[in-house]
């Protein structure tokens, strides 16, 4: 890499938001730098489901910068193989409030142009054969979404960008200090490295305690600790994403609904909603499943108080819970993890600008593989159209 080099856009932090930003601003032909403090990212954007559900999201901005993304996605398989399996979303309603809200929730969608459909519990049970029958009361199957390897994709996207789109990527390569000088920003690293941006952009995920900490506002940011696990490969062979009704009850877009406010929850669900626990199943390519997950919350000032620990309990609770959902040819455990992520409180996504050429984006929570590419292709051009 050569010092003292100038580009266009430098993005500090190698995860989805910063090579999605990197990839539309080359998009647009800009030059640009991505650097990222390890060896390669290993934090949020790879520690999750890979699911693409815009379904989820509140039903502002968010669910269409979700079609947004989806759209790139599908683009990006067509250039690069990224990983995408079109494989839809099925939410499994649990009882019959639930039903009500999921029927309401598919009559939305059809009126956004958004494929949905309903189906009784003896279709969704034939469509799922993994599925069990006391659990079941009917589902909801939206085909446009799809799911990724979260493991795979931001290493395949930057690869693409730096063989076909010229950009530059600097790994193992902590950034020490940012500021403007000369009219653009400056940046140095641990390496005794420096660059020149016109504009810098820090996506550098939950780590907000080291570049301008000061402009991190800890009373509207929030850490959350997520839960996950991994079981070995099964025979059996899921056709989609699997989402509980628990992820009825928890994502934004249902409490919409006008049903959501008749649902009732039993101590049990209390339970399991006190840990922040909804049930996701995912069919890994090698027929693993990933299982999870959890989610606790505490101030972005100190992150301390989550601890590091794989909770036993909150494993069991996801195991028992799954098990109510479906049948497996084995329940064996093949790994589990922690992850973090910065979520904003208001928001829903931070983004700061600093003596005009400094740029904070973060804090776009749990929602970053859904939402990523839409929101930074809106975020590079206001960028640019200044």
């Amino acid at each position: 890499m050569i010092k003292n080099r100038k580009y266009d856009l430098i993005v500090v932090g190698g995860g989805i938001i910063g090579t999605f930003c990197a990839y539309h601003a080359l998009k647009k032909g800009k030059s640009v730098l991505l650097l990222e403090k390890d060896s390669q990212p290993h934090e949020a954007s790879i520690r999750n489901f890979g699911q693409i559900i815009p379904s989820g999201q509140s039903l502002d901005k968010w669910f269409q910068l979700g079609r947004k993304s989806l759209k790139i996605y599908k683009e990006l398989q067509e250039e690069s193989a990224i990983s995408l399996t079109k494989n839809g979303s099925w939410y499994i309603a649990s009882d019959e409030q639930e039903m009500a809200v999921l029927e309401e929730m598919a009559s939305h969608f059809q009126s956004l142009d958004y494929d949905s459909m309903v189906f009784s519990a003896d279709v969704t049970l034939e469509k799922n054969p993994a599925l069990n029958k006391e659990y079941v009361k009917g589902g909801l199957f939206l085909s446009e979404e799809a799911s990724i390897n979260p493991v795979l994709l931001v290493h395949q996207l930057r690869e693409f960008l730096i063989k076909y789109l010229g950009l530059h990527y600097h790994p193992s390569c902590p950034v020490i200090s940012v500021e403007k000088k000369r009219g653009i920003a400056m940046i140095s690293t641990s390496k005794k490295q420096t660059f020149w941006g016109d504009q810098v952009i820090l996506a550098n995920g939950h780590d907000t305690q080291f570049l301008l900490p000061e402009h991190y506002p800890t009373t509207d940011l929030k850490i959350c600790k997520l839960q996950m696990m991994r079981l070995v490969p099964q025979r059996i062979q899921f056709r989609a994403n699997l989402l509980s009704g628990l992820s009825i009850r928890r994502y934004e877009s249902f409490k919409s609904c006008p049903s959501y406010t008749t649902l009732k929850t039993s101590d049990e669900q209390k339970v399991l909603q006190s840990k922040g626990i909804h049930i996701l199943l995912k069919q890994a390519e090698d027929g693993s499943i990933i299982l999870g997950d959890s989610h606790e919350y505490v101030s972005a000032s100190d992150e301390s108080p989550l601890g590091f620990e794989i909770s036993a309990e909150i494993n069991e609770l996801i195991l028992s819970e799954a098990k109510k959902i479906v049948t497996l040819d084995s329940w064996e455990l093949d790994s589990n993890w922690i992850g973090h992520y910065l979520e904003a409180k208001q928001a829903e996504v931070y983004t700061k600008t600093i003596d005009q050429v400094i740029h904070i984006v973060n804090g776009i929570g749990g929602k970053g593989v859904t939402t990523s590419p839409g929101f930074t292709y809106e975020y590079i051009q206001q960028l640019y159209s200044i």
